[in-house]
């Protein structure tokens, strides 16, 4: 039960973090599946034990939900 509020937490921290960051909610249709890619990671590495937990679990989050963002950005045709 910790652990599902502590994973709640870092989900809430990340999607704010893009949303004040962004100035909008722009950012929701690549937050929403780095948030279904850090989720299930949760789940395999409640299994495998691969990064500790919290905080080798946060960096991991945080740059999952970068490199996502970071590829919708790449995706988008340019304003001019």
């Amino acid at each position: 039960m910790k652990s599902q509020f502590v994973l709640l937490i870092i989900i809430a921290f990340l999607l704010g973090s893009c949303t004040v960051i962004a100035g909008d909610t722009s950012h929701w249709p690549a937050s929403l599946t780095a948030v279904i890619v850090i989720v299930a990671f949760k789940l395999w590495n409640d299994r495998a034990r691969l990064l500790a937990w919290p905080m080798e679990f946060l960096l991991a989050a945080g740059v999952t939900m970068i490199v996502i963002n970071l590829g919708r950005l790449y995706m988008l045709p340019l304003p001019y």
